[in-house]
């Protein structure tokens, strides 16, 4: 039985979605040109086979592995499903659920091509020969691996899954560098390190910036585990919001529900069990177009990782008001929210890019079709802080927002835990048009 499912694209290319990943790949077999879109998709071991004469090409690499073609089809993109998408289009938040990541997350994050060379060139920056590196949050280990090729003479990598951070552990094994990685599990506040570290490279950012708690766990790393003088990467993190008219994310929220939900049913179930009014009391990971801004972004926090002054635990609760004068006319539903990290000397890492490219394909290929490479992150993607009612502004009406975290503790979240708060008002002219108020959990 073929349990996959096929769609033919402009430009003649196939869409094949099975076992939750999607392939992009050439529709026609190059032997006598038979068409994929009628052969048989294996689900087990991924392979396509041509109705005409039978040729097998491997859906990840498009190599034949059977059959009499020789040439190789081209694989314009793979991966997990969820990395093809439109602009708008609303996700669950991801850093509100890591203690459930999945292999299919994982995958998603390695394709993320403005995440990993971003990551690769501040690594290759910023280790030196001899060093002793904590990778903090080591996933399946790509962090450790790019220390490790740039010298490192030890990598210790932390990580709360043991079944993830022991594929990290198989893959620098499989690339000759197991005796110089060394697996931690556990939360790093429990753990302590042989030696101290020359470097403390982490990714726990969420794209709020410290919705994965990266702002306790980086200063107790900074304080426990660094030697002094020693570097952190990131070495800062700003986080900015803004005000958008994202209507098609609104009307999703309001008439339907997130595309990873499972439906309204489930969502709606998910709702309840965090005692959530409704869709609005949560932030999503959404892509959302520079044009739908209504004004200029206005910085919410910035995090100095390096400098002992710079961030402390106690930053992890805050409220911090910001009032932005509307530019044009349009339908405020909410904010934008995103992070800009520098990772290094000269590397820099912006999540805020929309150019979801669109070349025939479904979500696009890592780079657009003038040849530049993407700037919109995969994995990441901006939140949307929606409020439930929409609200017409006009240009010269003011919106003030009072956006706050507290950091829960005595939880089923544990160290990643916490509550935003986004409270404000519209105003035209001297008259309040509108009042919000949301929270993640009561």
């Amino acid at each position: 039985m073929n349990e996959a499912e096929l769609q033919e694209l402009p430009g003649d290319r196939l869409r094949v979605r099975v076992a939750g990943k999607e392939f992009v790949i050439d529709a026609a077999c190059t032997h006598r040109k038979g068409r994929l879109v009628h052969g048989f998709v294996n689900s087990r071991t991924l392979r396509i086979t041509c109705p005409l004469h039978r040729t097998g090409f491997d859906l990840a690499t498009g190599c034949p592995v059977a059959g009499p073609a020789a040439d190789a089809l081209t694989v314009h993109r793979a991966g997990v499903l969820g990395q093809f998408y439109e602009p708008e289009q609303v996700w669950l938040p991801a850093s509100e659920q890591l203690l459930d990541w999945d292999d299919g997350f994982h995958d998603l994050m390695l394709g993320d091509r403005l995440r990993m060379d971003a990551y690769r060139a501040a690594i290759t920056e910023a280790v030196r020969p001899g060093d002793t590196v904590l990778d903090l949050g080591t996933g399946t280990g790509i962090l450790a691996q790019w220390a490790l090729e740039a010298g490192a003479a030890r990598v210790y990598g932390i990580d709360l899954n043991e079944k993830v951070l022991d594929t990290a552990a198989q893959r620098l094994r499989d690339a000759g560098f197991g005796d110089r990685f060394r697996p931690l599990a556990g939360h790093s506040f429990d753990l302590r390190l042989p030696e101290p570290a020359d470097i403390v490279i982490s990714e726990i950012l969420g794209n709020l910036a410290d919705n994965e708690n990266c702002v306790a766990i980086l200063d107790d790393a900074r304080r426990r585990f660094l030697r002094p003088g020693g570097a952190m990467l990131p070495r800062t993190v700003e986080s900015y919001l803004v005000p958008v008219a994202a209507e098609s994310a609104h009307a999703q929220l309001r008439d339907g529900a997130p595309q990873d939900s499972g439906g309204r049913a489930a969502f709606a179930a998910m709702l309840r069990a965090r005692g959530a009014r409704d869709a609005f009391d949560l932030y999503y990971d959404t892509v959302i177009p520079a044009s739908t801004r209504l004004t200029a972004p206005r910085l919410l926090r910035r995090y100095g990782f390096q400098d002992a002054d710079g961030v402390r635990e106690q930053d992890t609760q805050y409220a911090c008001e910001l009032v932005y004068t509307v530019q044009r006319d349009g339908l405020f539903t909410g904010f934008q929210g995103y992070f800009v990290a520098t990772l290094s000397d000269t590397v820099a890492l912006d999540i805020s890019g929309d150019d979801i490219a669109d070349d025939g394909v479904e979500g696009g290929d890592a780079e657009g079709g003038d040849g530049r490479t993407r700037t919109t992150s995969d994995s990441w993607k901006h939140a949307y802080v929606p409020v439930r009612e929409a609200v017409p502004v006009r240009r010269g009406d003011r919106i003030a927002v009072t956006f706050s975290r507290r950091h829960l503790r005595d939880t089923a979240a544990g160290t990643f835990g916490q509550v935003y708060r986004w409270k404000g008002e519209v105003v035209s002219g001297d008259l309040t048009i509108a009042r919000f108020d949301h929270t993640t959990r009561p």
